[in-house]
């Protein structure tokens, strides 16, 4: 075989097709075309979603548990475990396109209006009408110097910042209106954003941006009113390279990955932009800034910067804050010059999301104790009050966004986000998000499960299944067990929604990790969960979540409910908040600033904690007395 030999392989039903060196992956190829294929594992064969129909061709594969020998014989294989060795024809399933669970103001991307009403408005952003002086034979000064000159005068802006794409135009913009023009400044730093010939009108926009592992959320903002003119979401598109941020970093070494990781999301955020262009009567140009906040690895992807030593020892990041920069320098289109804005970061895996979310609480000027809790892909905290705070991520993983839970999927139509089970018969009543069928579970619904099935003796403490109960709906076969929830016939998928052993094995493992996080945090300053006085739950996790049943598994502190305050997407509401405000802004850098960091990896503590955490609730019970009485009443 020849050093250039190619092999083709065609993909239907979009028909598109590629030419691969042998040895190439079949999960990278339909990656490299463009095309979707579920997966959460990041491609090394863990979750079993990217499985696909070889109709034409030998496929030279491993053996997994995810592919049946009948399967086999019919051509299934998962994506990732196949090297290419053969011109091939390959079916992928296809896949309905979901969106992000935005469906009204209730929802977690929105905000109240009492929220509008108290957003503090102090513009940094200005639009201002000028004259510029005419020069003659005895004012010979410069159009630079003149125009500078006046910029002074009306913003009381020294030495204004006038980018060179600017002056190239200098000339003909000032002289098309007769010297009157109208500019756009950040007062704040003194720099030019936009340059208008004649005088136009005072309305000018921004955008709020929350850059999520999942999810991507984006507000569209009069800067002068505080009103929000529009909201759009939608997932983020990363998610076919990996559903964690560790996945994606790992992709991102690979040749070529950080320009597709970064490629697919700014295409991503033009897309969202032009859908928001098209429902409003705005002038694209008077959108003027753009406020991004964004865990550290998603802002180093956003930006094109490596983050492949964010999960490295000693864990460090390339940048915490990156430099404000023009919409043209980072790729986004239609908002040529607008500035682009980050809200800066802590640590490695505690970043402007974060920032954003306790600005956005209000914990930090409280002298109460506080814990903030940022429930989404990851899971990150903050402890503290207006005179100290200290922050960690606990490295739960994606279980809670449906990822290493074989029915799991995330939060939209078809997903069920609420779960009782019946303690007579152990069947399940649901809740299922939009009017449809039920395709999957969700991350509240997951937490309801192992709630009502530890309290109604479905499992027992250790996340077995009891078998002597006499369930019905727990079918085994070789001793592997499934607790059916919604059989084949009434799900959307014509296929059983269940949950196993191992899924709830997962599960536990990430809610160990949450609260082992908790009581490392507190245990640094000697205190304990019931030193709280306020409880702090952001993220699209926690709309749903059932406090009673996520306090029964031992993820969150057994404290009065009354302390657990539900604050939705933080990161977007923050950066909102900064966009709005250069003192919100001068405020989110002091707090940054102001947060300690704590690395988890090598704390012994988490570490007891975490296996302390393995039980359900946790294996001491007198962390959470309420629920020993209720069980053991």
């Amino acid at each position: 075989m020849g050093e250039n030999k190619k092999y083709q392989v065609k993909f239907l039903p979009s028909g598109k097709s590629i030419k691969v060196s042998p040895g190439y992956k079949l999960h990278q190829a339909i990656l490299d075309c463009g095309l979707t294929i579920d997966t959460s594992c990041g491609g090394v064969g863990t979750c079993g979603r990217c499985r696909v129909r070889v109709l034409k061709g030998s496929a030279n594969t491993r053996k997994t548990k995810f592919i049946s020998e009948k399967d086999k014989k019919n051509g299934f294989v998962l994506a990732c475990l196949v090297k290419i060795n053969d011109d091939m024809e390959v079916e992928i399933p296809a896949q309905k396109e979901k969106k992000a669970k935005i469906a009204d103001g209730k929802d977690y991307v929105a905000a109240n209006k009492s929220e509008l009403i108290n957003v503090e408005v102090s513009p940094w952003i200005i639009k201002e009408n000028l004259i510029v002086e005419k020069p003659s034979l005895s004012l010979g000064t410069s159009d630079h110097y003149r125009l500078s000159k006046s910029i002074t005068e009306k913003t009381a802006i020294k030495d204004p910042d006038i980018p060179i794409h600017f002056i190239r135009r200098l000339p003909h913009d000032l002289r098309k209106k007769d010297w009157n023009i109208t500019v756009i400044m950040d007062k704040k730093n003194g720099v030019l954003i936009d340059l208008h010939s004649g005088h136009l009108g005072k309305k000018i926009y921004g955008i709020a941006l929350d850059i999520g592992t999942t999810s991507l959320v984006m507000y569209l903002v009069d800067l002068l009113s505080g009103e929000i003119i529009d909201i759009r979401s939608g997932y983020n598109p990363q998610i076919k390279y990996g559903e964690d941020i560790i996945n994606r970093i790992v992709y991102s070494n690979k040749r070529g990955g950080l320009s597709q990781l970064r490629g697919v999301l700014i295409d991503t955020l033009n897309k969202m932009i032009v859908e928001i262009l098209k429902g409003i009567d705005i002038n694209a140009r008077d959108i003027v800034s753009i406020m991004i906040a964004g865990n550290p690895t998603m802002m180093h992807l956003f930006y094109g910067v490596p983050p492949k030593y964010i999960r490295e020892d000693p864990y460090v990041t390339v940048a915490n804050k990156f430099s404000d920069s023009t919409a043209r320098e980072v790729g986004i289109k239609h908002l040529s010059n607008a500035r682009v804005y980050s809200l800066r970061g802590i640590a490695s895996y505690l970043g402007g999301d974060i920032t954003s979310g306790v600005l956005a609480s209000g914990m930090h000027k409280s002298e109460k104790l506080s814990l903030f809790i940022d429930l989404g892909t990851n899971g990150e905290l903050v402890v503290g009050n207006s005179d100290w705070m200290m922050g960690c991520s606990c490295s739960a993983g994606p279980a809670f966004e449906g990822g290493g839970v074989k029915c799991g999927i995330r939060a939209a139509d078809g997903a069920i986000e609420k779960i009782s089970v019946d303690q007579d018969s152990y069947s399940c009543n649901i809740d299922i998000i939009g009017d449809c069928k039920p395709e999957g579970i969700c991350g509240s619904g997951l937490i309801d499960l192992i709630g009502e099935m530890y309290l109604k003796g479905v499992i027992n403490r250790k996340g077995k299944f009891n078998q002597d109960i006499g369930n019905k709906y727990l079918k085994c076969v070789d001793k592997v067990c499934r607790y059916i929830l919604v059989p084949a016939t009434e799900s959307a998928t014509g296929k059983d929604i269940y949950i196993s052993e191992v899924d709830i094995d997962n599960l536990i493992r990430t809610k160990s990790a949450i609260y082992a996080g908790i009581r490392t945090l507190l245990e640094e300053v000697d205190l304990g969960t019931f030193d709280l006085e306020k409880v702090y739950i952001a993220g699209g996790l926690g709309k749903n979540l059932n406090i009673r049943n996520a306090i029964m598994i031992g993820m969150i502190p057994d404290i009065d409910i009354k302390k657990y305050n539900f604050l939705g997407n933080t990161s977007v509401k923050g950066a909102y908040q900064t966009l709005m405000s250069d003192n919100k802004y001068n405020e989110s850098i002091k707090l940054s600033e102001h947060i300690t960091y704590i690395e988890l990896s090598v704390s012994m503590k988490f570490m007891d904690r975490y296996v302390a955490g393995l039980f359900l609730p946790y294996t001491d019970m007198k962390d959470f007395p309420t629920v020993e009485e209720y069980i053991y009443k």
